[in-house]
């Protein structure tokens, strides 16, 4: 049987991710009997499943496959409960103070400081370049995390369910991706893990402003005057991402061997095996691969204001978050690496047939890819929400907050909002 175990699970996980249960269970069972061994089948399978008799079986198989899965006991521990307890710890609030009198302090990316919204004066902070610290997936899958969104204070918005954080003081917020009230949450997420890198601003609302009223044919007051009047919103937010680098190895199927050869520093052939039963295999390296960590933005919407400068990113730290909101990230590493995987088999393929190296994707098997090294990251890249009040998401655009780049938008809405404006 012709198969790929991590494109099986990862279409499991995604149909389970946005509630298509029966076909995620579809999916998940083959998983199951390709490796009954990996522990995230069964999570996922009890995930999916409806009665808790196959949820409670599901997590019991997950239990026998990592007798140290923490997920597989809490949620087995939480199912056999009868009654609702809280194990949730309170957030910790942190204020970022002046040092010269007190008042609370903003990150401006600016002036790489913390600006004090009193006084005025700029306390300066040292960002180290986070390119190079690369985690290694393998062992640090095994560990647990700690907590780092909660700055200030979270939010979960009732509306579309999106996780931020954003200062305390605030009772309620408006939603960066819906402009929904959102009633704060005072309760911590355990073991969440801590970003690698962060992004800052480069584009700030003025420049915003410019890009919005240019693309809308607007003088910059009418624009300021629709924001002022609540017709049109413009948030900023950190979206956070998994990075993932990787060598991957694709065995070439072409009848005969391929001698060995170098195309480029990322890609080449090397021959694996004894001697006299050497195959041909196509290696590549794959670097900074991006799996969007969230469910707010479709991802065709992220996807059209890539680029990003991930070789400029800074060294994280709470500062940076001092003012600013920041979504935090829902899916778990385990199953970012499991996407990554796929995705990571894609890139190697596009580039092998470029080279006319092999067969198609759908007579690959699991032994013909392997993906070795893999290392990963988690960062916050810069983005600005600009949204028309009281309309479907396609009105809303999306503008990199590094580069200035803005999402591509559906002329239908855009021409009749413009009518609607004259």
């Amino acid at each position: 049987m012709l198969y790929d175990f991590y494109e099986i699970l990862g279409r499991g996980i995604v149909a389970a991710r946005t509630g298509r249960y029966k076909e995620a269970i579809k999916y998940l069972d083959l998983a199951a009997k390709i490796e009954p061994s990996n522990p995230r089948v069964w999570l996922w399978l009890a995930t999916a499943s409806e009665t808790v008799e196959a949820k409670r079986g599901h997590l019991q198989a997950a239990l026998q496959a990592d007798p140290n899965s923490l997920a597989a006991s809490i949620l087995l521990n939480r199912l056999n409960q009868t009654e609702d307890e809280s194990h949730g710890k309170p957030t910790q609030s942190v204020i970022f103070a002046c040092p010269y009198c007190g008042g609370k302090q903003r990150f401006d990316p600016d002036l790489s400081g913390m600006h004090c919204e009193h006084c005025g004066k700029v306390e300066s902070l040292t960002l180290n370049n986070a390119v190079e610290r690369e985690i290694h997936l393998t062992t640090e899958l095994q560990k647990e995390s700690g907590n780092w969104a909660f700055v200030e204070a979270r939010s979960t918005c009732d509306a579309c369910g999106a996780k931020t954080s954003h200062p305390p003081s605030q009772v309620t917020i408006k939603c960066p991706f819906c402009d929904s009230d959102m009633v704060t949450a005072q309760s911590a997420t355990p073991n969440l893990v801590s970003p690698t890198g962060i992004a800052p601003f480069q584009y700030h609302r003025d420049d915003i402003l410019e890009i919005v009223a240019k693309q809308w044919n607007l003088q910059t007051q009418k624009l300021s005057r629709l924001i002022n009047n609540n017709e049109v919103t413009l948030s900023s937010i950190y979206l956070p991402f998994w990075t993932f680098d990787g060598t991957v190895q694709i065995r070439c199927a072409l009848g005969y061997r391929v001698p060995p050869i170098v195309y480029s520093p990322e890609e080449r052939v090397i021959l694996k095996g004894r001697e006299f039963a050497e195959k041909s295999w196509f290696e590549c390296e794959v670097d900074d691969l991006l799996v969007y960590a969230a469910q707010s933005v479709p991802h065709n919407s992220i996807a059209s204001i890539f680029p990003f400068d991930l070789k400029s990113i800074c060294t994280y730290r709470p500062e940076v978050l001092a003012g600013w909101q920041a979504e935090n990230y829902q899916m778990a590493l385990a199953d970012a690496s499991i996407e990554a995987h796929k995705l990571m088999r894609d890139v190697a393929f596009k580039r092998a047939t470029r080279r006319n190296l092999f067969m198609r994707t759908s007579e690959l098997i699991q032994d013909d890819v392997q993906v070795f090294d893999k290392t990963y990251k988690l960062i916050l890249l810069p983005v600005w929400i600009v949204r028309r009040k009281n309309a479907d998401a396609s009105s809303r655009i999306l503008i990199n907050g590094q580069s200035g780049k803005t999402s591509a938008h559906k002329p239908g809405w855009l021409s009749a909002f413009k009518n609607f404006l004259k």
